[in-house]
């Protein structure tokens, strides 16, 4: 299951990279969608997408990854630790890259938050997801209550859903700018969280061999 969804978020990624590379700006669902997000902002709902906006950020996601770290490291969790500074700067390093490498140019409207680089992927989107996505996740394994998890994820999900709207109705991301970072996020989670698995599944002692020789009895 964990190589076919790999193989799926990978195909996702290739053929959105494939699509805005190869028509070099806007795809068919980019411009209608992001015409439908322009002519419904207010101005009353601007200020809140701004602050959740900015709680996607490098700055908050740094805060995030960091006192995630120190909480794993005060419950002696090494490995989770470390796993989660992977993803963390994993993820920065990948959008850095895809951002030079693909040097799409951002939607031609007006933007409510200052921008500099380039478009896709988008690393609000890209970040939010792998650092929120991971650390809840080795969270969740941690968790007893099956409830506890599904809100733990839950909330990590729409978290993750709402930085992702929010940079598509400022203006300053394409949609398929958006679903890369998701894809791309989600690749990291799951890197992150099969690494974690594998780890525990080897320290767990193994159950002692039965021997199928019978000691000969004393005569």
């Amino acid at each position: 299951m964990v190589v076919l969804t790999l193989v799926v978020l990978g195909a996702v990624v290739a053929v959105l990279t494939a699509g805005v590379t190869t028509r070099g700006g806007a795809t068919h669902m980019d411009r209608p969608t992001m015409e439908w997000a322009v002519a419904h902002r207010t101005d009353g709902l601007t200020p809140v997408v701004r602050i959740v906006t900015d709680l996607g950020g490098t700055v908050a996601m740094t805060a995030v990854a960091v006192a995630a770290c120190a909480w794993f490291a005060w419950r002696r969790r090494r490995y989770p630790m470390l796993v989660t500074a992977a993803v963390s700067v994993g993820a920065l390093v990948t959008v850095t890259v895809m951002k030079a490498l693909v040097g799409r140019r951002r939607p031609p409207v007006e933007h409510l938050v200052t921008v500099e680089s380039h478009s896709f992927p988008s690393g609000h989107t890209l970040g939010s997801t792998a650092v929120v996505g991971t650390v809840a996740a080795l969270l969740a394994l941690s968790l007893r209550r099956r409830a506890a998890r599904i809100a733990v994820g839950a909330a990590a999900v729409l978290f993750t859903l709402a930085i992702g709207l929010s940079r598509i109705y400022l203006g300053v991301h394409w949609p398929t700018d958006v679903l890369a970072g998701w894809a791309l996020g989600a690749l990291w989670i799951i890197a992150g969280v099969t690494a974690v698995r594998r780890r525990r599944a080897a320290e767990r002692p193994s159950a002692p061999v039965e021997s199928d020789v019978r000691p000969t009895a004393r005569r």
